[in-house]
């Protein structure tokens, strides 16, 4: 079963991915979900804030779409192998369009609670998990091995830049014609990412499923898959530790460290913020650019090691400038690591094994973001500072990239 990890020869496919539509609809496709998703989050923390006044239920909310991302994801990983992900992409998007079409007639009459807010984080919740391996999976189908990088890169800033011009549009809806404009408009771009979504129309990977075991057999072979893999091992481990030692105290603990240790105000947090994301989508674009196609390996290892060295320097910087330039630097981290690493995993796994692995994956990171936020809240509860629990996060990350370095070196020998 080892030997799976080889793909089999794919029909050759033009170098420049710029020509190619389907590429091209799919990076569509990307654009009008991951704006519509930033616009209508932004909006909707903005009501429940603003308008209703409960801005201690918007933690309700959003636990609401992460609980049943991290039941699904598994499932909607298999599903991703054996339905056309093209298909999966269409139905879910058009589900949220209508789904939003919903809030707004509810909007309008005047009937639109917390609680309603909540059962669409839901559902959307469990959309994700169908969507997200799904997408994951689709890129190696479109675009030929050497152009995986600077594919992935274009992805991943797309996604990046709707993450700090999304809320700035939400912001403008709002302020401009109100909360149903600014819901109309995700609304509407939605409808254009089924759409174009359909226009891709790829036929699943895996063309015969007579024979194919039940759900959870497939992901009890992944798992088993997984385990047979050195790489993806190393790969599993380091997302983990990721997650646990490095989003939950910088996520949950940049506007405390802004607060209390910076004394700053809501305008210092955004700058902090803005600096990180301005780094993400920087290195983004430099890696996609350079369109790196050899030791990818090696640049996700030495990124690893700077994440965890620009933590633990940040969490001992403490004057705004210097901790705008680290956060810079955290922020030109992630790419160096996701993209290389992303494009790997998508060159070196079958096929018909990508969705379910790309679900595990997704699952271990995603999956333990709220564990993540937990560990850090208990720490915080019991008296422990933010810039401790930095400090002690960039010291597990370390520590964890030196044993992964030491027992699985083929993480940073793979090309």
């Amino acid at each position: 079963m080892a030997e799976a990890i080889i793909k089999e020869e794919q029909p050759a496919i033009p170098v420049s991915f710029f020509s190619q539509k389907k590429f091209m609809l799919l990076w569509g496709v990307t654009f009008c979900s991951a704006f519509s998703i930033a616009i209508f989050l932004f909006s909707q923390s903005w009501y429940i804030v603003k308008t209703l006044n409960m801005e201690a239920s918007l933690g309700m909310v959003m636990i609401a779409s992460s609980i049943p991302r991290l039941l699904f994801m598994a499932v909607g990983g298999v599903i991703a192998d054996r339905v056309s992900r093209t298909k999966i992409l269409s139905v879910s998007n058009l589900t949220r369009s209508i789904l939003l079409g919903g809030l707004l007639i509810l909007l309008g009459s005047g009937e639109v609670s917390v609680y309603s807010f909540a059962v669409f984080g839901l559902v959307f919740g469990i959309l994700d998990a169908f969507v997200w391996p799904a997408n994951s999976a689709l890129l190696p189908m479109l675009v030929e091995d050497s152009q995986l990088t600077r594919a992935n890169s274009i992805i991943q800033t797309t996604q990046q830049a709707s993450m700090i011009i999304g809320p700035m549009i939400g912001g403008f809806l709002v302020s401009w014609g109100g909360y149903l404009l600014s819901f109309s408009v995700p609304a509407v771009m939605l409808l254009c990412s089924a759409f174009l979504s359909r226009l891709i129309n790829l036929k699943p990977a895996s063309t015969d499923s007579s024979g194919a075991p039940g759900i959870f057999a497939s992901i009890k072979e992944g798992f088993s898959f997984v385990k047979t893999q050195p790489f993806l091992i190393a790969l599993f481990i380091s997302t983990i530790f990721i997650n646990l030692s490095v989003v939950g105290p910088l996520m949950m603990g940049l506007p405390i460290f802004v607060k209390t240790i910076l004394h700053g105000s809501a305008l210092d947090f955004s700058y902090m913020d803005g600096s990180m994301a301005a780094g993400m989508v920087v290195s983004s674009l430099v890696i996609g650019f350079l369109n790196v196609k050899r030791y990818r390996g090696m640049l996700a290892t030495a990124a690893l090691f700077s994440m965890a060295a620009a933590l633990m320097l940040f969490s001992q910087t403490h004057f705004q400038a210097g901790c705008m330039a680290v956060l810079f630097l955290i922020g030109m981290t992630f790419p160096a690591t996701n993209i290389p690493i992303l494009s790997i995993f998508q060159q070196l796994v079958d096929r018909s094994m990508l969705g379910r692995l790309s679900g595990l994956l997704t699952m271990a990171s995603l999956g333990l973001t709220p564990v993540s936020y937990a560990v850090t809240s208990f720490f915080l509860s019991n008296g422990v500072s933010i810039t401790s629990i930095m400090f002690g996060g960039s010291c597990s990350l370390l520590l964890v990239n030196l044993i992964v370095l030491w027992k699985l070196p083929v993480f940073r020998k793979t090309s």
